[in-house]
């Protein structure tokens, strides 16, 4: 019998597995089966109905063997119309599933060394990193697991990464003893041992753990699921909150079991926080470069902040600057260091800060803690302009100081001069410079009370221009208020001010036009009044340091009249006020501010004056003038030429922010240049271009601007370069890319939200790291489960066989009939 089977249906060795696994293709449950039935029914009983009408006359015998021809026929085709076939099935074991994941953000470097102080040096404490290898390579946890579960291996930070698959160890349940195993080609490859010290290398700059427990939740829930092991030390920075990911593991009934790594005490900490400095500067003009450092646990304990610095080129490690100690007085709350440099050489020029207990503190990492910035410094001669109504005494000099100092070129237009007379400058102009060219080769304009109707033009082209020249230029304007022709320009009428409004829109202050000035107010000085923001302007710095500058600004008895204002403009910085308390009703006059006006800045002084610093010391005076023109024109220093400027957002990112990047490109005859795009060099920190090529791409709504962006994907500095078009000149800039101290506000172990994640509902529980190894396995069951699967059904009907049968049952009747002659 099996053979004949086995001639039909060769996929077959014996009839009882054929009849197990016979099935129909048609359910016998759709609506149209019963009607199908009948339908057959009828007809069936009609065949038998003409067969025996038919067939009335003949022998029995023969009427019997029509009627069976027919009603084989009819059987057969009833039985292909339920669409026979057979499925082969086997049973296949689903193993129990566990989930390990583990965090490598970088707050798993840290060392806790109040759970190892009897190490004697830094590299005797191991790492958390370090100790979460350990338990995975050298405890049998792992290969505990694997007697009863399938091993997943993941990590997280700011995502989920899958890392390694370790399978069952232990044979399937279901092969019963003595049975044969399954042939060795059948077997799994023996797999190369995990990468452990990479697996877990600590790399992400941020914990987003309620992510990575929602994302495992969805991707991981099912029968065979026996639970999520969570090997962290409960951080969470970003994303989503881990309880709402705990109540949704909760809902799709997944075992949530937190390892705990690290110390649960709040550490000893100390962090550089901030660098600020500015990144151009003239040789030979002292800066300073603030430092912000905090920390905590070590109140009251000396530090020493250090101050290096080297040629960015330069070979070997930077030289020591200055050694300051200070001591952090409040947990948390940072301190500022300053430090005053002067370069003498030109170039670009790399400064670390580094910072360090005085008195080694055991429970304080013994890393290094230090961050560099670069600088360039430029030696490049600064083309100041000075147009004064009349020869005031500050424009005098302002004019024999700009004129001795080598690293200025200075021009003069004295609008009360004639043509012959002598001015210490480079040149003497009679009128404004009229054209592009003549204006946009200056870095500064200084503006001394000049009376504006004879610069304006007839069209007001001349302060168009003035005002593009700040806008578009980055040019620096400084206006000096007087009480000569800046009192009609505030006084003015309303169509005299729509004349003067390019003008008007460039002061950082609303001039009053409706206090009037009595004489008699100005019998005596009146000190200057700083603001926050003056007391911290480094520009206002007329000594070597923030200390004895401010003594020197108290001990100046100031200036007699400011001129009145109406309050600052949105977006003004107010640096100092005029400290006379008969100002009147609408508040104390702005003596010094600036605001940012396109590409440029302006600057305010409310008062000519300022000459009366020198009755103390002249440097004081050569100082504040010199640092004042270098901060009003720094746009200028940054662009290096009048044909673009390269525009940054910011220029410092965290690591993995997009850097946003603007240009404004003029072609040689200064309109703006015409392209679909300009390719910007971007060169990562380790000196190798970004691939691609930064592409940036025009602003159809601004002609002559073009903007892009790149991924900050290394920490340091990135260096951006844009070749001028038709010109050998270049835009350059730079970006410094900084890792955020995020994973070390709190580096402690976060137990109580750990705790929380663990809910008695789906069995999880807290662990220690030191107890995962022994206590796990018995808090994973086994959730292994058989599965049947089914092949792809293989039809009985659609046979050669079958149709052979069909028409020797239709030909056999065929020819009875023929010879019976009933056909």
């Amino acid at each position: 019998m099996n053979e004949r089977l086995a001639r039909l249906f060769p996929e077959w060795t014996s009839w009882s597995e054929f009849w197990t696994s016979l099935e129909f293709g048609r359910e016998l449950q759709q609506p149209t089966t019963l009607g199908f039935v009948i339908g057959f029914v009828v007809l069936f009983l009609a065949a038998t109905w003409l067969a025996r009408r038919d067939t009335r006359s003949l022998h029995p015998g023969w009427r019997a063997w029509l009627w069976t021809l027919r009603i084989a026929v009819l059987g057969s085709l009833f039985l292909i119309a339920f669409a026979p076939q057979v499925r082969k099935s086997q049973v296949e074991p689903e193993h129990s599933r566990v989930v390990v994941l583990v965090d490598t953000s970088i707050s798993m470097s840290r060392q806790d060394w109040d759970l190892a102080e009897a190490a004697a040096t830094t590299a005797a404490v191991p790492s958390r990193a370090e100790l979460v290898r350990e338990l995975l390579e050298k405890s049998n946890l792992l290969s505990t697991l694997r007697q009863t579960h399938h091993v997943s291996i993941e990590t997280f930070d700011s995502q989920v990464t899958r890392q390694q698959e370790l399978p069952r160890l232990a044979p399937p349940a279901s092969v019963a003893p003595g049975a044969a195993q399954p042939p060795a080609a059948s077997q799994p490859a023996a797999a190369r041992p995990p990468d452990w010290a990479e697996i877990v290398r600590p790399r992400g700059v941020e914990t987003r753990l309620g992510e990575a427990l929602l994302t495992t939740a969805r991707e991981q829930a099912g029968d065979t699921l026996s639970g999520v092991v969570v090997i962290t030390d409960g951080g969470n920075n970003a994303g989503v909150d881990p309880v709402s990911a705990a109540e949704f593991a909760v809902t799709n009934k997944v075992r949530l079991i937190p390892v705990g790594v690290g110390s649960t005490q709040k550490p000893s900490t100390l962090q550089l926080a901030e660098i600020q400095a500015p990144t151009h500067v003239h040789i030979n003009d002292g800066f300073n470069i603030d430092v912000f450092v905090n920390g905590q646990g070590i109140a009251r304990q000396p530090i020493a902040v250090e101050l290096l610095s080297k040629p960015e080129n330069a070979e070997g490690d930077p030289v020591l600057v200055e050694t300051r100690e200070e001591q952090l007085i409040e947990d948390g709350v940072p301190i500022k260091v300053t430090f005053d440099y002067v370069p003498a050489e030109a170039g670009r020029r790399t400064f670390r800060v580094r910072v360090r207990p005085v008195n080694r503190i055991a429970a304080l990492a013994e890393d290094k803690i230090q961050d560099d910035i670069g600088i360039e410094i430029i030696d490049k001669k600064t083309k100041v302009l000075l147009i004064a109504g009349g020869p005031m005494r500050d424009y005098q000099l302002v004019r024999n100081l700009l004129h001795r100092d080598k690293t200025i070129d200075v021009d003069v237009l004295l609008q009360t001069g004639v043509p012959g007379i002598s001015q210490d400058s480079d040149k003497v102009l009679f009128q404004f410079p009229e054209t592009r060219e003549e204006l946009f080769s200056y870095d500064a304009i200084v503006a001394f009370d000049p009376d504006w109707r004879k610069i304006r033009g007839e069209k007001g082209e001349s302060l168009d221009l003035l005002s593009e020249w700040v806008y578009a230029q980055a040019g620096g304007l400084m206006l000096v208020a007087a009480e000569v022709n800046t009192t009609p320009l505030a006084t003015a009428n309303d169509a005299v001010k729509q004349e003067m409004a390019k003008l008007l829109e460039l002061y950082p202050v609303v001039l009053d036009a409706h206090r009037p000035i009595e004489d008699d107010e100005f019998q005596q000085p009146w000190p200057v009044d700083f603001t926050r923001e003056g007391i911290e302007a480094g520009f206002l710095q007329v000594t070597e340091n923030a200390a004895t500058s401010a003594a020197a600004w108290k001990e100046f008895s100031g200036v007699y009249w400011c001129f009145p204002t109406d309050g600052p403009k949105a977006g003004a910085t107010v640096y100092a006020r005029f400290s006379d308390p008969r100002s009147g009703a609408r508040g104390q006059p702005i003596l010094l501010a600036s605001q940012y006006f396109g590409a440029g800045r302006v600057m305010y002084l409310g008062s000519g004056e300022m000459w009366r610093l020198r009755s103390l010391e002249e440097d004081y005076y050569d100082r504040l003038w010199i640092k004042m023109l270098r901060e009003v024109g720094q746009g200028r220093l940054l662009r290096g030429t009048n044909r673009g400027i390269l525009l940054l957002e910011k220029t410092q990112y965290p690591l993995g922010a997009t850097v946003q990047v603007r240009a404004r490109l003029l072609d040689p005859q200064f309109k703006e240049y015409q392209a679909e795009r300009v390719l910007l060099e971007v060169y990562d920190p380790t000196g190798k271009p970004v691939s691609p090529t930064v592409s940036l791409l025009a602003d159809k709504t601004r002609p002559g601007h073009y903007g892009g962006a790149f991924v900050a994907a290394l920490p340091g500095t990135y260096k951006l370069v844009l070749p001028i078009p038709d010109s050998t000149e270049q835009l350059k800039g730079t970006v410094s890319v900084r890792l955020p101290n995020v994973e070390f506000d709190h580096p402690e172990q976060n137990e109580q939200l750990l705790r929380s994640l663990a809910r008695a509902e789906t069995g999880g529980v807290y662990l220690r790291l030191d107890e995962a190894a022994r206590e796990l396995p018995g808090l994973l069951p086994d959730r292994s489960t058989e599965k049947i699967r089914y092949d792809n059904p293989i039809p009985l009907w659609d046979r050669n066989w079958v149709m052979y049968l069909l028409v020797g049952l239709l030909s056999a009747e065929w020819l009875t009939r023929k010879l019976l002659k009933l056909a």
